[in-house]
């Protein structure tokens, strides 16, 4: 008998199951896998087993050697060993021995009595073999919460919680003597400390609304806005997502999948915006420059170049100029025929501290 390869399995395997539901086979002959495990089988990714064999036979309606040549002479070896084999004797069962007592009563019992059973036999062959010569049972002790009948009355105090919905790790609930929705927002909890000569412009935090969810913005890594020389960007792909609660991108009109989360490149935009900082940009090119006078950092297509920028009027020409927070980088004029479109305004950035900077401020 020629030995098949894995492969050859496979295609043998594959060709009958060319026109059959493998779904339907799964289901009607119980392969352990379902549908997924065949199509490894058929495909060769994953090796036939005997039992997985031997249902595709049955399936099938063939020989196991018809479905693997291999497993089929794995079979007889194994076939021809057992037959070697000594038969094991029978192990010998103990007589029941309570002959008043039917054996089909005691496992009937559901598990709670069969170990209560279990406890006074215990205790009945302890005292046995302390010498006793009669045992006097203890009474079961109540159950703290007896089944309700209906109509019946309930105390809710000493009623079994079969399903708790306390989670470990979590503060007390009110009831337990921890603090009410309204008491945790009153006295939210200062997340900067609080140590003697430490001082800090911030304050305490405010809590989160419990419905207050987080939003998957698109991120495209490859896109940079130059803080600095403009920079022509070839590849406007999304690689990944970042994730913002829902009411701060509601509060700057970036809610419903409006953001995108873009790259600084360069430092004229220092100290507001660093150099590789993350920046949330809500897309609007309906703006013009005029648009822009009230404020705020845009992000603007120049001459094909991608910049970032706060938009004003030059006090001396008049004209429109897009300005840098960095006094060291000139201002770019738009009024001078060159190609200008706003891509839409930047309403967040954040960008790693570097490691001279402090944290904190100490009283001398």
């Amino acid at each position: 008998m020629k030995i098949w390869t894995i492969e050859e399995e496979a295609s043998a395997l594959r060709a009958r199951f060319e026109g059959v539901n493998r779904a339907a086979f799964a289901r009607d002959h119980e392969v352990k896998g379902g549908q997924a495990m065949i199509y490894q089988h058929i495909t060769g990714r994953r090796p036939l087993n005997l039992e997985a064999a031997t249902v595709y036979a049955k399936g099938f309606g063939c020989s196991l050697a018809e479905i693997s040549p291999r497993l089929a002479g794995e079979a007889q070896k194994a076939a021809a060993l057992t037959s070697d084999a000594t038969p094991a004797a029978s192990p010998t069962v103990a007589p029941w021995p309570f002959s008043s007592i039917d054996r089909e009563r005691i496992e009937a019992l559901p598990a709670e009595r069969l170990k209560h059973l279990e406890g006074v036999m215990l205790f009945a062959l302890q005292g046995y073999s302390d010498g006793a010569t009669t045992i006097t049972v203890p009474e079961r002790p109540a159950s703290s919460f007896a089944a309700p009948t209906r109509g019946s009355v309930v105390d809710i105090d000493v009623a079994a919680d079969e399903f708790p919905m306390r989670i470990k790790g979590l503060p007390p609930a009110p009831w337990e003597g921890g603090n009410t929705t309204h008491q945790a927002e009153a006295n939210p909890k200062i997340r900067i400390s609080t140590q003697t000569g430490v001082v800090a412009n911030v304050g305490p935090g405010e809590p989160y609304a419990a419905n207050d969810k987080f939003e998957k913005v698109p991120e495209m890594a490859d896109v940079r806005l130059a803080a600095g020389d403009g920079i022509e960007n070839h590849l406007e792909e999304q690689t990944g997502v970042m994730h913002f609660r829902r009411s701060f991108l509601r509060a700057v009109g970036a809610d419903a999948g409006k953001a995108r989360v873009v790259y600084a490149k360069g430092d004229s935009m220092e100290p507001i915006i660093r150099d590789g900082a993350a920046l949330l940009v809500v897309p609007n090119e309906d703006l013009t420059v005029r648009d822009l006078a009230a404020g705020g950092v845009y992000a603007i297509n120049y001459d094909g170049k991608m910049i970032v920028k706060t938009v004003t009027r030059d006090r001396l020409t008049k004209q429109w100029v897009a300005r840098s927070f960095n006094p060291a980088y000139p201002d770019i004029p738009l009024e001078n025929g060159t190609p200008v479109r706003v891509l839409g305004q930047v309403v967040w950035s954040g960008a790693r501290l570097r490691d001279d900077e402090a944290g904190q401020w100490v009283k001398s």
